[in-house]
């Protein structure tokens, strides 16, 4: 039983020893909370965006290493601001910031780091994520009452929807924006955002009338402030709009150009004041006052040299030769054309260059100029492919791209959580081991102080992992959504790639034209049914079995009428990787489009025997219809059979090769080798 002058003692040894602590562990702390602070006044004389994101990631390690949860959301979410715009550093910065203010309980900042998120997620282009984030911060803002936070959500909805074509639903949050804005104070440039908004949304969908009026609207906001050289901007904008709507006179079109060259005078501002006189010269160019054109248009080309723009040049250059065809002078016009094709080219506008390339053509055709006209179809139709391709391969690439950062970024990030906490634990053993030479005298009390300190330090690293892995798991639910996307975006553009080659059908009249886009169409329907089958199951293999059964159904609908008998001998149990499925599948598409052609012609009903089974360490496809066969002078070398080439292809693909024979119908023998991944 302890005595009470022993408790007395204890009692007052701790009580010494805390006035000793205190002190020492407040000085530790002070040397972090200097530096931040340090590094917060250069922070508020630096502009640079790098030399920005170098000094908060600083502020992080020093907030780190205070365990100060709060300084170090808000540093977080200044660093995601500065982020690069590619979204993905942003992103990570934004669910850092989100993890500790949710750990806080602080609405305010989750709505900010929130937003941040959503923002991230746009300029990534994943807008399923960015609409989900967006509605969040409504949500909050709604029931926190945070109005200013409300309008920055619906504005994001409302760009979302306008990225995605959606534009009565953009229309209808920008309205709710508007409504909030006009009942709160300093709202000027809120309103002049929205109004711009609408007016894009409106001239995207072609209603000209109402993007003019909310460009007037913002004009008559502006007029006050008598900035120059934004009036001078926006009356250019109006009048772009004018030139499109036929909705107002040719005196009111001029006008409107008059004011916005008086406003470029005021401003001094060159490039303004060309742009009004390239509106004036469209006006009279409308108008059929074609003197005026010209003289507006010579007025341009003196400023073009002080301007020097190249993007305005190729415009100008267009607008020239326009005039000269207007006025029938097409070898006049023809040089300005080439001159804004160039341009283009050098500036990499393919759009551009290719609408110059139809209209050089047509030009050069008039002028019987065929060697010419036919230069520029042929560059027309190269460029009209390679906008199409370069479209669907940036797609891909993106979509590849960001699943293959998000993989290692969730492999990093659990790494780089485990090294914070070692390192931090170790640097806590340190500072425990200093603490005990320098009160070796009360050694015992130490040890019981330290122990209860390492029990709040554990405490803290454990919300820290915490932190972290939520990180974590939400990383893997976007690797899953993102995932998901890539099916459907691969099968949209099986979908899209389909319809674009029925479509081109439709506008052949030649027949054997129209066979071969027919081939080509069941040559993609049968690689769509491979991605099919691998998106339905978790592996990366299909059966072959359910496959061929499915192929022959969807090419049998092609054949209507036809009455046919097919026989399987397939083991249901059967599968193949990918790479062996797509030419196996191509070969299968090739054979049995081939029997319901030729077997049954002259009204024979079409018997069709599918096997498969194994020779000499090798699996063999065996196709056998009661078709004429092959004629007896076929010589695949020779041949123009583009079936039959292609057949021998894939085989070889395959790493293998075909046979064919004669037996009362047609035999084809694919003989193949099974992957090592399937054996696996």
């Amino acid at each position: 039983m302890t005595s009470p002058f022993h408790s007395y003692f204890i009692r007052h040894i701790t009580i010494i020893t805390i006035f000793i602590l205190i002190p020492l562990g407040l000085l530790a702390q002070d040397r972090p909370k200097a530096k931040i602070d340090s590094l917060e006044q250069v922070i508020a004389q630096t502009k640079s965006e790098d030399s920005l994101s170098q000094l908060f990631t600083a502020q992080i390690e020093l907030a780190k290493e205070m365990e100060d949860f709060a300084k170090l959301a808000e540093i977080e979410l200044k660093l995601a601001k500065v982020s690069s715009y590619d979204g993905i550093e942003m992103q990570r910065h934004a669910q850092n910031a989100l993890n500790y203010f949710r750990a806080q309980q602080d609405t305010t900042n989750i709505i900010d780091a929130t937003y941040q998120l959503a923002y991230s997620k746009q300029l990534q282009n994943d807008y399923d994520s960015t609409l989900l984030f967006a509605k969040e911060v409504v949500h909050l803002a709604e029931k926190s009452q945070n109005t200013v936070s409300l309008i920055s959500g619906r504005l994001m909805l409302s760009s979302v929807h306008n990225h995605l074509g959606q534009y009565p639903e953009s229309l209808q949050e920008l309205n709710k924006s508007k409504i909030l804005a006009e009942n709160t104070p300093d709202n000027k440039s809120v309103i002049t955002d929205i109004l711009n908004r609408e007016s894009f949304i409106y001239y995207s969908l072609g209603e000209y009338d109402e993007s003019a009026d909310r460009i007037s609207q913002i004009i008559e906001i502006l007029k006050p402030e008598g900035d120059a050289r934004r009036l001078n901007i926006w009356s250019n904008n109006l009048a772009s709009v004018y030139s499109l709507c036929n909705c107002v006179s040719f005196d009111k079109r001029k006008a409107v150009i008059k004011e916005s060259i008086n406003y470029a005078k005021q401003a001094n501002f060159t490039y303004g004041k060309a742009f009004a006189y390239k509106h004036l010269a469209d006006t009279y160019r409308d108008a059929s006052q074609y003197d005026s054109t010209k003289y507006y248009l010579e007025q341009i080309e003196v400023l073009l040299p002080e301007i020097n723009k190249p993007d305005f040049t190729g415009l100008v250059s267009v607008a020239q030769g326009s005039y000269w065809s207007y006025v029938g002078n097409d070898p006049r016009a023809i040089p300005y054309f080439i001159k804004g094709y160039n341009i283009w080219k050098s500036l990499g506008k393919k759009k551009d260059q290719m609408d110059i390339a139809w209209i050089l053509n047509d030009l050069y055709q008039k002028q019987k100029d065929y060697a010419n006209a036919h230069k520029y179809l042929n560059t027309y139709v190269a460029l009209k492919d390679s906008l199409f391709s370069e479209e669907k391969i940036r797609e891909v690439k993106e979509l590849e791209l960001a699943y293959d950062f998000r993989q290692k970024q969730m492999t990093d990030s659990l790494k780089n959580a485990e090294r914070l906490l070692m390192s931090e634990y170790e640097t806590t053993l340190q500072k425990r081991s200093k603490r005990m030479i320098l009160f070796v005298g009360v050694a015992i009390l130490i040890v019981a102080i330290i122990i209860y300190y390492g029990f709040i330090k554990q405490k803290k690293l454990s919300q820290l992992l915490q932190v972290k892995s939520d990180q974590v798991e939400s990383e893997l639910h976007q690797k899953e959504l993102l995932l998901t996307e890539i099916h459907h975006r691969v099968k949209n553009n099986f979908q899209i790639l389909s319809s674009l080659l029925e479509l081109q059908a439709k506008g052949v009249d030649d027949q054997a034209t129209k066979d071969l886009i027919s081939e080509g169409k069941s040559r993609v329907r049968s690689m769509a049914l491979i991605h099919n089958q691998l998106y339905d199951n978790d592996s990366l293999t299909i059966q072959l079995a359910g496959y061929l059964q499915n192929l022959i159904s969807e090419i049998q609908k092609s054949f209507e009428g036809q009455a046919s008998e097919i026989e399987m001998d397939v083991d249901p149990n059967y599968t193949l990787d990918i790479d062996n499925m797509v030419p196996l599948g191509l070969i299968a598409n090739e054979l049995v489009t081939n029997a319901f052609k030729y077997a049954t012609k002259g009204g024979n009903q079409l018997k069709l025997e599918v096997s498969l089974y194994e020779k000499d360490g090798q699996s063999v496809f065996v196709f056998k219809d009661n078709g004429p066969g092959l004629p007896s002078s076929f010589d695949v070398k020779t041949a123009k059979s583009t079936g039959i080439w292609l057949i021998s292809r894939l085989a070889l693909q395959l790493h293998g090769h075909y046979e064919y024979e004669y037996d009362n119908g047609a035999v084809f023998k694919i003989y193949f080798t099974q992957s090592e991944f399937v054996n696996a």
